[in-house]
């Protein structure tokens, strides 16, 4: 009897929007923006139009989380991330009527966009087997309450091959990036290497400790030279010795 495999039925989707302009500005505490954000807290922050360009984050989640983690707290760094995979947060956002949507403005506070990923790496690299209480604070970051409804909405749709699909959809970047988190969150690890440029990666093994072979061999050079440096300097300065 021939078996018919399953489809899958449960798909992730969000489609960000890329900024058709953007601008870093350092602003202060009380100043008022064109657009109309009042700044509360004085620091840098990158405002600016979001166009019709549009990329499905799920194509690549794990590019993406890797990508977020990995942004350093240079404010160019941060307009970078969102030139690529757009706004963090919806309220970042100022939502006009569909006929308007090529019009919509943002405004991102860089100071809060760091404490939304230092939660992030926060996650990513705790230890320990998952518990209750992770699953709980996860659930939190993916599904907060709010006057607005939930984040992350979910449809039932007819599937390709029969029956029935569910579609997971946030409302937004920073809830796209946990949702992604969590299917990847068995495989994510931070390079033993302290110098790594980009330190968060997801493994492709159990026992990885370093995002690439490069990596490996530094740390691996550092220790020999930390052990026996000194005295391979010693023996290369006497063999010089007896050649003179």
């Amino acid at each position: 009897m021939k078996i018919i495999p399953s489809a899958k039925r449960v798909t992730q989707s969000y489609l960000a929007r890329k900024p058709a302009s953007i601008q870093l500005l350092s602003a202060r505490a009380g100043e008022e923006l064109s657009g109309g954000w009042k700044i509360a807290k004085a620091g840098t922050v990158i405002t600016g139009q979001l166009g019709l360009e549009r990329m499905q984050i799920f194509a690549r989640p794990d590019r993406v989380i890797e990508d977020f983690a990995n942004t350093s707290n240079d404010p160019k760094d941060i307009l970078r991330f969102t030139k690529r995979h757009g706004v963090l947060h919806k309220h970042d956002v100022e939502w006009f009527t569909p006929e308007e949507i090529a019009g919509d403005r943002f405004c991102i506070h860089c100071a809060q966009w760091l404490e939304s990923q230092q939660l992030f790496r926060t996650e990513w690299t705790r230890k320990g087997r998952a518990d209750e209480g992770l699953a709980k604070a996860l659930a939190d970051r993916i599904n907060p309450k709010s006057r607005a409804g939930r984040a992350v909405k979910a449809f039932v749709r007819p599937g390709k091959s029969g029956g029935f699909q569910l579609e997971l959809r946030p409302d937004d970047l920073l809830g796209a990036l946990w949702l992604a988190f969590i299917e990847f969150s068995d495989r994510t690890r931070k390079c033993r290497n302290p110098t790594c440029a980009a330190p968060y990666f997801l493994a492709s093994r159990r026992d990885q400790k370093f995002c690439d072979e490069k990596c490996s061999r530094l740390v691996a050079n550092r220790r020999w030279w930390s052990k026996n440096g000194q005295q391979w300097r010693q023996e290369k300065s006497e063999r010089e010795g007896e050649k003179q």
